[in-house]
């Protein structure tokens, strides 16, 4: 049976790099940048007063400095100081020549035209051109995943126009005759279906296009037909069925539908029984229905799945940190990924596992922001180190 390790690279290896795109910036938060992003001019593009003042020089003789003009943020006049003068600036305006200080509003004392000459010192509260940037620099470099404050980077050098990976189009069947939808009182056995909307956040989160999303009985022919109608998607996830039990559909759904498994169970608690499987440039995963191994899996399969067909970093970024708890005192044959909280105390983080009763007890996982890694037959004691990631 396969390690986490085994099957993410088989899964990965299958991944097919998606084609560019242009978008707005209005649009490209969470896509992946796929251009390195550079500065089309110095930053500041001149000096600039850091403050509300007046612009003045700091070797300045004279006790009192005659006022000659204003200059504001946007101000193109060109004022020139000369001997005993000084101009009233702006946060954001240009320094006029002659001056290499700014006078803080606060520190002046003004007399009608005239303002009292400071004992400046070094020049100060200037910010120099290009001491952000300078014309060519690297700003964003291509395959990072967007945030706000990089979409305010690209404003900030002209790109309004980024050149990104298109989002991953997503298919997903929650399968299963006992699954209603959230606004539904179940009844004589059924439960609310709550694996649609992790998998819809989580997509939304990591930059996926969920096309379509529907509920499936378990029933072996419809489920075919309903995967055989979707059309143009790059990963399709089947929620639910993918065990081997008389009514786990999942794979037989694959199979007639014309994917090739690649693997069918991984040495994994919990989400023993995760299938993989591909069908040219398509891939699918089988899912177990139980919630806590769906956001076990999606954060460990998923997640760098997205980033590798987008074309951003898709390794784990496992931090360490100590246990506060001694849940784990025997170790388990499988590999282990248990939702935990994890705070950081004094320069370490602190890792305390968080009490569920099973992988289908997706109340507790509320309480978790980051799993838990705990290798295959390693027990884990109060205090020990451990690798986490966060959820």
């Amino acid at each position: 049976m396969k390690t986490v390790a085994e099957a993410l690279a088989v899964v990965l290896a299958r991944a097919t790099l998606l084609e560019t795109e242009r978008v707005s910036l209005g649009n490209a938060r969470s896509r992946v940048l796929r251009e390195d992003a550079r500065a089309d001019r110095d930053l500041p593009p001149f000096d600039c007063s850091a403050m509300d003042g007046y612009a003045l020089r700091s070797d300045e003789q004279h006790e009192w400095l005659e006022l000659v003009g204003e200059i504001q943020a946007g101000n193109r006049d060109e004022i020139v100081l000369r001997p005993g003068e000084c101009a009233r600036i702006f946060t954001g305006a240009p320094i006029p020549a002659g001056a290499n200080c700014v006078l803080m509003q606060e520190d002046a004392e003004v007399s009608g035209n005239r303002l009292k000459n400071p004992p400046c010192g070094a020049p100060t509260h200037i910010r120099r051109r290009g001491e952000n940037c300078a014309l060519g620099d690297l700003l964003v470099p291509a395959g990072r995943r967007l945030r706000s404050v990089d979409l305010a980077v690209l404003a900030s050098c002209g790109i309004t126009q980024p050149l990104v990976s298109r989002r991953p189009q997503v298919v997903h069947f929650a399968t299963g005759n006992e699954l209603v939808d959230p606004a539904q009182t179940p009844v004589d056995g059924q439960i609310r279906d709550c694996n649609s909307i992790l998998i819809a956040s989580l997509l939304a989160e990591w930059g996926g296009d969920l096309v379509h999303q529907s509920r499936l009985p378990d029933e072996l022919e419809n489920g075919v037909a309903s995967i055989l109608a979707q059309e143009g998607f790059d990963l399709l996830l089947l929620s639910g069925g993918a065990s081997v039990g008389d009514y786990d559909y999942a794979r037989p759904l694959l199979e007639k539908a014309g994917f090739s498994v690649a693997f069918h169970g991984i040495n994994l608690r919990p989400g023993k029984p995760l299938l993989f499987a591909t069908r040219g440039r398509q891939l699918a995963f089988g899912l177990p229905g139980n919630p806590v191994s769906h956001a076990v899996l999606l954060r460990l399969f998923l997640a760098p799945l997205l980033a590798t067909m987008e074309g951003a970093d898709a390794s784990h970024s496992f931090l360490q940190g100590l246990v506060d708890g001694s849940a784990f005192q025997k170790g388990n044959p499988r590999e282990s990924f248990w939702p935990c909280h994890a705070d950081c105390e004094e320069g370490s983080y602190r890792l305390r596992p968080v009490p569920i009763k099973s992988s289908g007890d997706i109340t507790g996982i509320t309480n978790a922001n980051a799993l838990l890694r705990i290798p295959a037959g390693q027990g884990l004691q109060q205090d020990d180190p451990a690798q986490f990631l966060w959820l």
